[in-house]
């Protein structure tokens, strides 16, 4: 049902919260996933350093993460780069 819908004028304003939230009730279990992944806090660290290979997630200057979120950076490094752990 999603994928069968029109797609935007790319010259559409992209609202992505108003999006979602105007068809909540078409689709429930999209907005649902939508919300869990767009309410994940956006972190300051440089991209590179918190995805090297070599680097840590966790260090003296980014101890006070949540556990979730980082939870969420290392799946997400997992995600993009089939990295498990500290390889």
């Amino acid at each position: 049902m999603y994928l069968d819908e029109p797609r935007s004028d790319i010259d559409e304003d992209l609202g992505v919260l108003s999006f979602w939230k105007a068809h909540q009730y078409r689709y429930p279990e999209l907005t649902s996933m939508a919300r869990d992944i767009l309410s994940i806090a956006v972190s300051t660290v440089a991209f590179e350093s918190t995805f090297s290979n070599g680097g840590r997630v966790l260090n003296q200057y980014r101890n006070s993460l949540k556990h979730d979120i980082v939870e969420d950076i290392i799946s997400t490094k997992e995600l993009l780069f089939g990295i498990k752990g500290d390889e």
